[in-house]
């Protein structure tokens, strides 16, 4: 629950403004904090007087490192932080959900389907955390908070590395004696077996109101947990054979998160559905709350040295867009249309609203709703064979093209530049926790989403960086930005800066074996990604890298030996690049500002130029079968690849709004344009338009595979049928250009 804030709280902290206080205890205090884009996060900070302690500010990192581990789908996701501040500081997603604990005071013991979701769901979570060789050691009611999306664990204050008891002295037990296991309670090493006992606990707990031991002091907690039996009364029959053997006091015993998750549920269907309507509508108050909540703050006490009270900010108002975006389901399941799901639901053949271009849109095959962010922060979408891969602020998630159908969902990377395909296979640079861990390059395995055995491995380049990249596959070849491995380097340090010697290395994937590497001597830039944009085509590969002001600079190298082959600077912005794919064929790369240039990609000379007379500037450029396409102020031009001459210009641009961050996408029939009315398709043949859709789908390019053009918007995802292409018809003349 939100608590004003106290009189000695500050306004804000590292650039968060302070809401509310929404815990308080002997380590530090956890704050209801906003970005300055808006963005609400839980802000935890520890107390200055024990920020002193070594001790203390390893754990407090150790858990920033657990809760990145464990990522958005299964916990909070982590928006920043900063361990090595004089008051240490963790930013977190703001969960919109009641913990456990509240949630069986409010609502009673959860039925027995809602307790198998649950339990299904927080097994699944568990084994990611274990696949990290990291385990939690608190489990308990009120560290795992319930959402409509489904259950996320928080709080690893005390979590570890297997087998790292330099943080607990041998024979102390550190976690909740209630919900504790037999070997965490006399001090031995609590393994993954350990987070299955107290799991056990907390299934148990949901479904009867009571823990397994009971209640009472530590002590009497403790000597249960190691001596008693656990109390299964109250709980489903059916749940006693799956729940018993969790507690058992041999961990040999006890199942793996895997059988476990198996025993309770299928994964298949909502989990709002499980869940009770009170609950529901609790989950939606909350998410109605943390954006209406008015800042308060106490008054100074009367008997303190200075009695004034700090004034309060207003909170900015709710809008609607804002609210279903932090809300995502939660706020749908009170309308009983069915709120965050494990397999999104889709609606087949529905139909768009009506046109206002010349014709009407094709019925969308399939339709979605989808919560993305900026392409600057988390990527375009992705085709692997007959799945889209998007990337959210909860992770990575697989849709099936042909049906829209949510396939799997998980969060095993830090970031989707960290995510890459060669079309066929999905690869991941798989984060460390070390720098001792060296660097790890995995595919993903694209029926569920897990990490696959490393197919490359090398101790030389430090795996923990922020900064790292895998900027493309290409073939056999993975391409990274990364930097090695320094002797200062230590678990705490992420190392940024430009003292660190960045460069580009490609590794095979086959083998393993690194194949080359190219040394960037200059600084990086604060804002990530570094690298917003990569292509490799034949024996170039072409980078778009992020300048300090802002900009963009190319640099073009040579896919077989590494070496840079030319670097020039771009007249472009680095975020409104990172939206659209790089524009090259084998002979040029094609970029746009004030004019659409062609650049030689043997010298990086410019081959030519377009502008019109009275042009203000155009939109990122598209390359296909020799023609560039790019939106302007006069809409949308059509120019030869090879002499810059324009072949036709669309006819009666002024109707259809233009979009010049986003690069149009050409199919066999029309070029598909982005603007504020919708996504716009020009006809290759009569350059009018043909149809609008008119939903903005203008945060990404559209994407063509499966006989379908995908639009990802910033919430809603349509796939929309290709028609057949037109019968070949004579090339346009001079007279048509004229006329165009």
């Amino acid at each position: 629950m939100l608590s004003p804030l106290t009189h000695d709280d500050p306004a804000g902290l590292a650039g968060f403004r302070l809401l509310a206080r929404l815990g308080h205890g002997g380590m530090g205090t956890v704050y209801l904090a906003r970005t300055a884009g808006g963005r609400t996060v839980a802000l935890k900070t520890m107390h200055p007087s024990i920020a002193t302690d070594p001790a203390s500010r390893t754990r407090f990192r150790l858990e920033t490192d657990a809760a990145r581990v464990i990522g958005g789908h299964h916990g909070a996701v982590v928006v920043d932080a900063d361990p090595l501040a004089p008051t240490p500081w963790l930013a977190t997603e703001y969960v919109l959900g009641p913990p456990l604990d509240e949630a069986v005071e409010m609502c009673g013991p959860l039925p027995e389907v809602s307790v198998r979701a649950l339990g299904a769901a927080l097994a699944g979570a568990l084994a990611q955390l274990h696949a990290s060789d990291v385990v939690h050691r608190d489990l308990k009611p009120s560290n795992v908070m319930v959402t409509a999306y489904g259950p996320k664990i928080i709080d690893f204050g005390i979590a570890r590395a297997f087998g790292d008891d330099h943080l607990t002295r041998t024979g102390s037990a550190a976690g909740t004696p209630a919900f504790m296991s037999p070997e965490q309670a006399v001090g031995q090493e609590h393994t993954p077996m350990g987070d299955v006992f107290a799991l056990a606990g907390v299934l148990l707990y949901a479904a009867t109101g009571h823990g397994p031991f009971g209640t009472g002091q530590p002590a009497d907690l403790l000597y249960r947990v190691r001596h008693a039996e656990p109390d299964l009364s109250g709980l489903p029959q059916a749940l006693v054979p799956i729940l018993g053997p969790c507690l058992a006091k041999d961990p040999a015993r006890r199942p793996t998160t895997h059988d476990l998750a198996g025993q309770l549920h299928s994964g298949q269907g909502h989990f709002a559905d499980h869940l009770h309507d009170a609950l529901l509508a609790d989950i939606a108050r909350r998410a109605s709350e943390v954006w209406q909540h008015q800042p308060q703050r106490l008054p100074v006490p009367s008997d303190h040295a200075t009695a004034e009270t700090v004034p309060a900010a207003t909170a900015p108002g709710m809008s609607r867009r804002k609210l279903i975006a932090i809300s995502g389901g939660a706020l749908l399941a009170t309308t009983g249309i069915g709120a965050g799901v494990w397999a999104s639901t889709t609606e087949r053949k529905s139909r768009t609203s009506n046109s206002t271009g010349s014709g009407e849109p094709p019925e969308a095959v399939w339709r979605r709703s989808i919560a993305t962010a900026s392409p600057s922060d988390l990527g375009r979408p992705l085709v692997v064979g007959d799945k889209l891969i998007v990337t959210t602020e909860s992770g990575v998630s697989a849709i099936q093209v042909s049906s829209g159908q949510s396939l799997w969902s998980t969060n095993p990377v830090l970031s989707s530049w960290d995510v890459a395909t060669d079309g066929t296979k999905l690869y991941a640079m798989d984060y460390s926790l070390s720098p001792k861990e060296g660097l790890r390059i995995t595919e993903i395995d694209l029926a569920d989403g897990a990490l696959m055995d490393p197919a490359v491995t090398e101790k030389a380049y430090n795996g923990k960086l922020v900064g790292n990249q895998l900027l493309c596959v290409s073939g056999d070849v993975a391409w990274l930005l990364t930097a090695r491995v320094r002797k200062e380097d230590t678990d705490e340090s992420s190392g940024v800066g430009p003292e660190r010697g960045w460069l580009i290395a490609s590794f095979s994937l086959s083998t393993g074996k690194r194949r080359t590497e190219l040394i960037l001597d200059e600084t990086v830039p604060q804002d990530y990604p570094w690298v917003t944009g990569v292509r490799a085509i034949g024996s170039r590969l072409i980078l778009f890298f992020r300048t300090e002001s802002g900009g963009v600079d190319v640099l073009v190298c040579d896919t077989r030996t590494g070496t840079g082959v030319w670097r020039a600077p771009l007249d472009l912005n680095a975020d409104d690049a990172a939206r659209s794919p790089i524009a090259v064929d084998g002979e040029h790369l094609y970029t746009s500002s004030d004019a659409v240039r062609a650049r030689r990609l043997t010298d990086g000379k410019e081959a030519w130029k377009y502008q019109e007379a009275d042009a203000t500037g155009y939109g990122p450029p598209t390359v296909k079968d020799g023609v560039v396409y790019a939106a302007g102020a006069r809409g949308l031009v059509a120019i030869s690849a090879d002499t810059g001459a324009l072949l036709w210009r669309e006819k009666n641009p002024e109707s259809s709004g233009h979009e010049l961050k986003v690069a149009p996408t050409v199919g066999d029939r029309y070029v598909y344009k982005h603007s504020a009315a919708g996504l716009r398709a020009i006809d290759l043949r009569t350059h009018e338009t043909g149809w609008l859709h008119p939903e903005p789908l203008d945060r990404y390019t559209a994407l063509i595979t499966e006989g379908l053009l995908i639009g990802v918007g910033e919430g809603p995802m349509v796939a929309l049928p290709l028609e057949p292409s037109p019968s070949p018809s004579p090339s346009p003349s001079s007279s048509d250009h004229a006329s165009s």
